[in-house]
Protein backbone atom coordinates (compact mmCIF):
# COMPACT_ATOMS: atom_id res chain seq x y z
CA UNK A 1 0.00 0.00 0.00
CA UNK A 2 1.23 3.46 -0.80
CA UNK A 3 0.61 6.78 0.84
CA UNK A 4 -1.68 8.85 -1.42
CA UNK A 5 -0.21 11.40 -3.79
CA UNK A 6 -0.73 14.33 -1.43
CA UNK A 7 -0.10 12.30 1.73
CA UNK A 8 -3.34 13.20 3.47
CA UNK A 9 -1.70 12.32 6.74
CA UNK A 10 1.61 10.90 7.81
CA UNK A 11 0.19 7.37 8.02
CA UNK A 12 -2.51 7.35 5.38
CA UNK A 13 -1.76 3.73 4.54
CA UNK A 14 -2.25 2.44 8.07
CA UNK A 15 -5.21 0.18 8.69
CA UNK A 16 -6.80 1.92 11.65
CA UNK A 17 -7.60 5.26 10.02
CA UNK A 18 -11.33 4.63 10.48
CA UNK A 19 -12.55 1.95 12.88
CA UNK A 20 -16.34 2.05 13.31
CA UNK A 21 -17.56 1.42 16.81
CA UNK A 22 -14.18 1.69 18.53
CA UNK A 23 -13.81 4.47 21.06
CA UNK A 24 -10.24 5.73 21.50
CA UNK A 25 -10.83 7.50 24.80
CA UNK A 26 -9.69 6.01 28.13
CA UNK A 27 -11.88 6.44 31.23
CA UNK A 28 -12.51 10.09 31.97
CA UNK A 29 -10.66 11.95 34.68
CA UNK A 30 -11.29 15.46 35.89
CA UNK A 31 -8.47 16.75 33.66
CA UNK A 32 -9.88 14.99 30.64
CA UNK A 33 -13.36 16.31 31.37
CA UNK A 34 -11.95 19.84 31.55
CA UNK A 35 -10.22 19.35 28.20
CA UNK A 36 -13.42 18.13 26.57
CA UNK A 37 -15.33 21.04 28.07
CA UNK A 38 -12.70 23.47 26.77
CA UNK A 39 -12.93 21.93 23.31
CA UNK A 40 -16.72 22.16 23.32
CA UNK A 41 -16.61 25.78 24.44
CA UNK A 42 -14.00 26.69 21.82
CA UNK A 43 -16.18 25.06 19.14
CA UNK A 44 -18.93 27.54 19.91
CA UNK A 45 -16.76 30.66 19.65
CA UNK A 46 -16.88 32.70 16.46
CA UNK A 47 -13.62 33.35 14.66
CA UNK A 48 -13.74 37.03 15.57
CA UNK A 49 -13.72 36.16 19.29
CA UNK A 50 -10.04 35.17 19.11
CA UNK A 51 -7.44 37.74 18.15
CA UNK A 52 -4.38 35.53 17.79
CA UNK A 53 -3.52 33.42 14.71
CA UNK A 54 -2.56 29.72 14.95
CA UNK A 55 0.84 29.45 16.60
CA UNK A 56 2.38 27.09 14.05
CA UNK A 57 6.17 26.98 14.25
CA UNK A 58 6.82 24.41 11.54
CA UNK A 59 5.34 22.30 8.78
CA UNK A 60 6.01 19.03 7.03
CA UNK A 61 7.10 18.92 3.40
CA UNK A 62 6.28 15.57 1.86
CA UNK A 63 8.36 14.90 -1.24
CA UNK A 64 6.93 12.97 -4.19
CA UNK A 65 8.31 12.11 -7.59
CA UNK A 66 6.53 15.09 -9.13
CA UNK A 67 8.67 17.37 -6.97
CA UNK A 68 11.77 16.17 -8.79
CA UNK A 69 10.75 18.40 -11.71
CA UNK A 70 10.25 21.55 -9.65
CA UNK A 71 12.43 24.55 -10.38
CA UNK A 72 14.22 26.58 -7.69
CA UNK A 73 11.66 29.32 -8.33
CA UNK A 74 8.80 26.96 -7.48
CA UNK A 75 10.48 25.90 -4.25
CA UNK A 76 11.15 29.53 -3.38
CA UNK A 77 7.49 30.41 -3.92
CA UNK A 78 6.12 27.57 -1.77
CA UNK A 79 8.64 27.91 1.03
CA UNK A 80 8.20 31.68 1.15
CA UNK A 81 4.43 31.19 1.45
CA UNK A 82 4.98 28.65 4.23
CA UNK A 83 7.31 31.03 6.08
CA UNK A 84 4.77 33.85 5.76
CA UNK A 85 2.32 31.84 7.87
CA UNK A 86 4.73 31.79 10.81
CA UNK A 87 6.80 28.69 10.13
CA UNK A 88 10.36 28.82 11.37
CA UNK A 89 11.21 25.22 10.45
CA UNK A 90 10.23 22.55 7.96
CA UNK A 91 10.42 18.79 8.25
CA UNK A 92 11.18 17.13 4.92
CA UNK A 93 9.45 13.83 5.60
CA UNK A 94 11.86 11.77 3.51
CA UNK A 95 14.56 12.30 0.90
CA UNK A 96 13.47 9.25 -1.07
CA UNK A 97 11.33 6.14 -1.14
CA UNK A 98 12.61 2.58 -0.86
CA UNK A 99 10.19 -0.15 -1.85
CA UNK A 100 9.17 -2.15 -4.86
CA UNK A 101 11.43 -1.54 -7.90
CA UNK A 102 8.85 0.57 -9.76
CA UNK A 103 8.42 2.90 -6.79
CA UNK A 104 11.99 3.42 -5.59
CA UNK A 105 13.52 6.84 -6.03
CA UNK A 106 15.83 9.37 -4.38
CA UNK A 107 15.72 13.14 -4.53
CA UNK A 108 18.88 14.41 -6.25
CA UNK A 109 21.34 16.37 -4.18
CA UNK A 110 20.55 19.49 -6.19
CA UNK A 111 16.92 19.41 -5.02
CA UNK A 112 17.84 18.98 -1.34
CA UNK A 113 20.44 21.73 -1.65
CA UNK A 114 17.82 24.05 -3.19
CA UNK A 115 15.47 23.48 -0.25
CA UNK A 116 18.26 24.12 2.23
CA UNK A 117 19.50 27.21 0.40
CA UNK A 118 16.04 28.76 0.08
CA UNK A 119 15.31 28.08 3.74
CA UNK A 120 18.63 29.63 4.71
CA UNK A 121 17.68 32.87 2.96
CA UNK A 122 14.36 32.81 4.81
CA UNK A 123 16.12 31.99 8.10
CA UNK A 124 14.16 28.76 8.36
CA UNK A 125 15.58 25.53 9.74
CA UNK A 126 15.33 22.20 7.92
CA UNK A 127 14.97 18.73 9.42
CA UNK A 128 15.67 16.02 6.84
CA UNK A 129 13.94 12.67 6.81
CA UNK A 130 16.08 9.66 5.96
CA UNK A 131 14.99 7.41 3.04
CA UNK A 132 11.68 5.72 3.85
CA UNK A 133 10.94 2.08 3.07
CA UNK A 134 7.23 2.09 2.28
CA UNK A 135 6.87 -1.59 3.19
CA UNK A 136 6.80 -0.56 6.86
CA UNK A 137 3.14 -1.41 7.49
CA UNK A 138 3.44 -4.80 5.82
CA UNK A 139 6.61 -5.58 7.75
CA UNK A 140 5.27 -4.71 11.20
CA UNK A 141 2.09 -6.69 10.49
CA UNK A 142 4.18 -9.77 9.71
CA UNK A 143 3.60 -12.44 12.34
CA UNK A 144 6.92 -14.05 11.44
CA UNK A 145 9.78 -12.52 13.42
CA UNK A 146 12.33 -13.28 10.70
CA UNK A 147 10.56 -11.03 8.19
CA UNK A 148 10.37 -8.10 10.59
CA UNK A 149 13.93 -8.59 11.78
CA UNK A 150 15.24 -8.53 8.20
CA UNK A 151 13.24 -5.39 7.44
CA UNK A 152 14.50 -3.58 10.54
CA UNK A 153 18.09 -4.56 9.83
CA UNK A 154 17.87 -3.36 6.23
CA UNK A 155 16.19 -0.04 6.99
CA UNK A 156 18.45 0.66 9.96
CA UNK A 157 21.56 0.21 7.84
CA UNK A 158 20.09 2.36 5.06
CA UNK A 159 19.22 5.19 7.43
CA UNK A 160 22.53 5.24 9.28
CA UNK A 161 24.51 5.10 6.02
CA UNK A 162 22.61 8.10 4.68
CA UNK A 163 23.17 10.14 7.82
CA UNK A 164 26.87 9.27 7.92
CA UNK A 165 27.63 9.84 4.24
CA UNK A 166 25.91 13.14 3.44
CA UNK A 167 27.22 16.64 4.01
CA UNK A 168 23.84 18.20 4.83
CA UNK A 169 24.57 18.67 8.56
CA UNK A 170 27.22 21.22 7.53
CA UNK A 171 24.61 23.43 5.85
CA UNK A 172 23.58 26.49 7.86
CA UNK A 173 19.86 25.67 7.52
CA UNK A 174 20.16 22.06 8.73
CA UNK A 175 18.58 21.42 12.14
CA UNK A 176 18.50 17.64 12.50
CA UNK A 177 17.25 14.28 11.25
CA UNK A 178 13.72 12.92 11.03
CA UNK A 179 12.98 9.17 11.10
CA UNK A 180 9.87 8.70 8.90
CA UNK A 181 8.52 5.60 10.66
CA UNK A 182 5.43 6.18 12.77
CA UNK A 183 5.01 4.51 16.13
CA UNK A 184 1.72 3.56 17.80
CA UNK A 185 0.70 1.30 20.66
CA UNK A 186 -1.11 -1.33 18.55
CA UNK A 187 1.92 -2.87 16.84
CA UNK A 188 4.25 -2.21 19.79
CA UNK A 189 2.15 -3.53 22.66
CA UNK A 190 4.33 -6.22 24.22
CA UNK A 191 7.68 -5.99 26.02
CA UNK A 192 9.34 -8.21 23.41
CA UNK A 193 8.12 -5.99 20.58
CA UNK A 194 9.26 -2.84 22.39
CA UNK A 195 12.65 -4.46 22.96
CA UNK A 196 12.92 -5.08 19.22
CA UNK A 197 11.85 -1.52 18.44
CA UNK A 198 14.30 0.12 20.86
CA UNK A 199 17.16 -2.06 19.60
CA UNK A 200 16.40 -0.86 16.05
CA UNK A 201 16.02 2.80 16.98
CA UNK A 202 19.04 3.10 19.25
CA UNK A 203 21.83 2.94 16.60
CA UNK A 204 19.95 5.36 14.34
CA UNK A 205 19.47 7.77 17.21
CA UNK A 206 23.15 7.56 18.12
CA UNK A 207 24.24 8.33 14.55
CA UNK A 208 21.72 11.16 14.28
CA UNK A 209 23.03 12.70 17.48
CA UNK A 210 26.66 12.27 16.39
CA UNK A 211 26.13 13.84 12.95
CA UNK A 212 23.73 16.64 13.88
CA UNK A 213 24.14 17.28 17.59
CA UNK A 214 20.41 16.65 18.14
CA UNK A 215 18.28 13.57 18.85
CA UNK A 216 16.23 12.60 15.79
CA UNK A 217 12.54 13.47 15.61
CA UNK A 218 10.01 10.69 15.03
CA UNK A 219 6.23 10.69 14.79
CA UNK A 220 3.81 8.84 17.05
CA UNK A 221 0.03 8.58 17.24
CA UNK A 222 -2.82 6.99 19.19
CA UNK A 223 -4.07 3.89 17.39
CA UNK A 224 -7.80 3.31 17.54
CA UNK A 225 -7.38 -0.46 17.17
CA UNK A 226 -8.07 -2.39 20.40
CA UNK A 227 -4.80 -3.39 22.07
CA UNK A 228 -3.42 -4.00 25.56
CA UNK A 229 -0.58 -1.62 24.78
CA UNK A 230 -0.49 2.05 25.73
CA UNK A 231 1.50 4.98 24.44
CA UNK A 232 2.63 5.64 28.01
CA UNK A 233 4.15 2.15 28.24
CA UNK A 234 5.74 2.45 24.81
CA UNK A 235 7.26 5.89 25.30
CA UNK A 236 8.18 5.33 28.92
CA UNK A 237 10.44 2.49 27.79
CA UNK A 238 11.77 4.31 24.74
CA UNK A 239 12.54 7.40 26.81
CA UNK A 240 14.63 5.27 29.15
CA UNK A 241 16.60 3.60 26.36
CA UNK A 242 16.82 5.84 23.27
CA UNK A 243 17.46 9.53 22.68
CA UNK A 244 14.47 10.58 20.59
CA UNK A 245 12.33 13.70 20.19
CA UNK A 246 8.71 12.51 19.74
CA UNK A 247 6.31 14.35 17.47
CA UNK A 248 2.77 13.51 18.58
CA UNK A 249 0.05 13.61 15.93
CA UNK A 250 -3.05 15.23 17.38
CA UNK A 251 -5.29 12.89 15.35
CA UNK A 252 -7.99 15.51 14.93
CA UNK A 253 -8.09 15.01 11.17
CA UNK A 254 -9.48 11.49 11.68
CA UNK A 255 -10.84 11.22 15.23
CA UNK A 256 -11.85 14.81 15.99
CA UNK A 257 -10.97 17.05 18.93
CA UNK A 258 -11.73 14.29 21.44
CA UNK A 259 -8.48 12.59 20.39
CA UNK A 260 -6.66 15.00 22.71
CA UNK A 261 -8.30 13.11 25.59
CA UNK A 262 -6.72 9.87 24.37
CA UNK A 263 -3.32 11.57 24.27
CA UNK A 264 -3.53 13.24 27.68
CA UNK A 265 -1.76 10.40 29.59
CA UNK A 266 1.16 10.54 27.16
CA UNK A 267 1.46 14.31 27.47
CA UNK A 268 1.36 14.02 31.28
CA UNK A 269 4.04 11.32 31.35
CA UNK A 270 6.42 13.23 29.09
CA UNK A 271 5.92 16.43 31.07
CA UNK A 272 6.57 14.60 34.35
CA UNK A 273 9.85 13.27 32.92
CA UNK A 274 10.87 16.68 31.63
CA UNK A 275 10.94 15.34 28.07
CA UNK A 276 10.61 17.66 25.10
CA UNK A 277 8.12 16.86 22.34
CA UNK A 278 6.21 18.42 19.45
CA UNK A 279 2.51 18.24 18.61
CA UNK A 280 1.52 17.78 14.98
CA UNK A 281 -1.57 19.78 14.03
CA UNK A 282 -3.53 18.02 11.27
CA UNK A 283 -4.96 20.48 8.73
CA UNK A 284 -7.42 18.08 7.09
CA UNK A 285 -10.66 16.27 7.85
CA UNK A 286 -11.06 12.68 6.69
CA UNK A 287 -14.06 11.76 4.57
CA UNK A 288 -16.00 8.49 4.41
CA UNK A 289 -14.83 6.16 1.67
CA UNK A 290 -16.18 2.98 0.17
CA UNK A 291 -13.64 0.71 1.88
CA UNK A 292 -13.24 2.68 5.12
CA UNK A 293 -9.96 0.90 5.86
CA UNK A 294 -7.47 3.62 4.97
CA UNK A 295 -6.43 2.16 1.61
CA UNK A 296 -8.52 4.72 -0.29
CA UNK A 297 -8.09 7.55 2.21
CA UNK A 298 -9.84 10.79 1.26
CA UNK A 299 -9.98 14.11 3.07
CA UNK A 300 -10.86 17.77 2.78
CA UNK A 301 -9.23 20.91 4.17
CA UNK A 302 -10.06 21.82 7.76
CA UNK A 303 -11.68 25.18 8.36
CA UNK A 304 -9.76 27.94 10.10
CA UNK A 305 -11.84 27.89 13.29
CA UNK A 306 -11.03 24.22 13.86
CA UNK A 307 -7.32 24.72 13.22
CA UNK A 308 -7.25 27.53 15.75
CA UNK A 309 -9.06 25.35 18.32
CA UNK A 310 -6.44 22.64 17.77
CA UNK A 311 -3.64 25.10 18.42
CA UNK A 312 -5.32 26.45 21.55
CA UNK A 313 -5.82 22.93 22.87
CA UNK A 314 -2.28 21.82 22.01
CA UNK A 315 -0.78 24.88 23.69
CA UNK A 316 -1.95 23.59 27.09
CA UNK A 317 0.47 20.66 27.05
CA UNK A 318 3.88 22.35 26.88
CA UNK A 319 5.07 21.18 23.47
CA UNK A 320 8.34 22.52 22.12
CA UNK A 321 6.70 23.23 18.75
CA UNK A 322 3.36 22.99 17.01
CA UNK A 323 4.04 21.54 13.56
CA UNK A 324 1.44 21.50 10.78
CA UNK A 325 0.69 18.55 8.60
CA UNK A 326 0.82 20.18 6.28
CA UNK A 327 0.68 23.76 5.02
CA UNK A 328 1.60 22.48 1.57
CA UNK A 329 -0.74 21.20 0.21
CA UNK A 330 -3.67 21.84 2.57
CA UNK A 331 -3.28 25.63 2.81
CA UNK A 332 -1.50 26.33 -0.47
CA UNK A 333 -3.48 24.20 -2.93
CA UNK A 334 -5.64 25.84 -5.58
CA UNK A 335 -8.95 24.63 -4.10
CA UNK A 336 -11.82 26.61 -2.54
CA UNK A 337 -11.16 25.08 0.89
CA UNK A 338 -7.44 25.85 0.77
CA UNK A 339 -8.08 29.39 -0.45
CA UNK A 340 -10.52 30.00 2.41
CA UNK A 341 -8.09 28.64 5.00
CA UNK A 342 -5.24 30.75 3.61
CA UNK A 343 -7.42 33.86 3.52
CA UNK A 344 -8.55 33.49 7.13
CA UNK A 345 -5.02 32.62 8.31
CA UNK A 346 -3.56 35.71 6.66
CA UNK A 347 -6.33 37.87 8.08
CA UNK A 348 -5.52 36.67 11.60
CA UNK A 349 -1.85 37.51 11.06
CA UNK A 350 -2.55 41.03 9.83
Amino acid sequence: MRIPRHGARLDAARKDVIVPGVSPAPPASSLRRRLLQAAALAACLPIAACATPPDIGGSFVQLWRSHLDWTPAQWRERLTATHALGCKEIFVQWVGIDGEPDNTWMAPNALIRTILDVCATLRMGVHLGVPYDERWWTAIDDAQADGLDAYLQRTGKRATAYMQNTAWPKHSAFRGWYLPYELEQYHWATPSRIDKLSAWLSPMADIALATSGHPPTISTYFSQLPTPGTLVDLWGTLHDRVQLHPMIQDGVGVAGMSNYTALTPLFAMLKARGASFDIIIELFESLPTEKNDGTDFDAKVADFARVRRQCEMAAQFGATRLVAFAIDPWVLDDTPGSKALLRDWKAALS
